[in-house]
């Protein structure tokens, strides 16, 4: 494999563009490239390139990095007309860094190397602002040679890089870790009302539950510094969280055991779509449980 000079960056929303900045602060060369007009324009002042079609950000990169929403974004920037994986990889590496189904991992890992690229699964843990600070974690998956090429460019965006395994290993751990995750904030949420309903406020609920073995991140940091501050910019929007618990309940379900919770979860993420609430921070939950609960109050 060769040395990274240049990163290909397909999809620079606020964490590409976040992770683009931090490789170019680190000496690498980025050619980016997202569908929406003008949402390159974040990497430029610090000397990214954006190109017109994903294709061409394989031109003189030895990695492409791919942060797109979902599958079916994942496929077109791969294997569409102007898609990667039209141009033969000739040893390079694709790295795909959002959270997609495990199963479309290894469909998408066959497909590039049948195309000569190398294929790494690493989707990244914690928050926009980590990205932005150059502080995410990475759960890093593929074959011994490819995950030492794409080693130097997550140093140079995050802190923390955990090897998860073989290909697909990676997206399994981010898959479990979300699931936990995005079920925890719905937990967290109907916990503070149980608390109001009895006439307990958010606070006193908090400094019990965070005394237990009950607490956990949500409680701690995440609703406090969030939905109970009225600050729902997203970190992490609910329409996300939804994407990921389907993920892990469409996994669960594929492997032929119960997945109650997972269930239960995308019910309270799916009323919080209805109403409006997708683009909000997922600690958003706690106000559309407090709405729904007025409402059977009224009825």
């Amino acid at each position: 494999m060769s040395k990274i000079e240049q990163v290909g960056f397909i999809g620079l929303g606020l964490m590409g563009t976040s992770m683009s900045n931090n490789l170019l602060k680190a000496g690498f060369k980025v050619k980016g490239y997202d569908p929406l007009p003008g949402a390159g324009d974040g990497i430029k002042p610090n000397g990214g390139e954006v190109v017109p079609t994903p294709g061409q950000t394989g031109d003189g990169s030895q990695l492409v990095i791919v942060m797109v929403p979902d599958v079916p974004e994942v496929d077109a920037v791969l294997n569409g007309d102007d898609g990667l994986l039209k141009s033969p990889g000739e040893g390079r590496v694709v790295m795909v860094m959002c959270t997609i189904d495990p199963g479309a991992v290894l469909k998408f890992a066959e497909q590039a190397r049948a195309a000569g690229w190398g294929y790494v699964d690493s989707p990244v843990g914690r928050t926009a602002d980590d990205a932005r600070e150059g502080t995410s974690m990475f759960m890093v998956a593929g074959s011994v040679e490819d995950k030492a090429t794409v080693m130097p460019a997550l140093e140079a965006m995050g802190t923390e890089i955990i090897d998860c395994g073989d290909v697909g290993h990676g997206m399994t751990c981010k898959v479990v870790n979300n699931f936990m995750s995005t079920v925890g904030a719905v937990m967290v949420a109907e916990a503070l009302r149980l608390a109001e309903s009895g006439g307990v406020g958010p606070d006193k609920a908090l400094e019990v539950i965070n005394g237990t073995i009950a607490g956990n991140g949500h409680s701690k940091v995440h609703f406090p510094n969030k939905a109970l501050a009225g600050n729902l910019n997203p970190g992490f929007a609910v329409k996300h969280a939804r994407k990921d618990v389907n993920i892990a309940r469409t996994v669960m379900e594929r492997e032929g055991f119960p997945c109650y919770t997972a269930k239960a979860a995308l019910e309270a993420y799916d009323a919080a779509l209805e109403r409006g609430h997708g683009d909000n921070d997922w600690s958003d939950l706690y106000n559309v449980v407090n709405d729904i609960w007025a409402e059977n109050r009224k009825g």
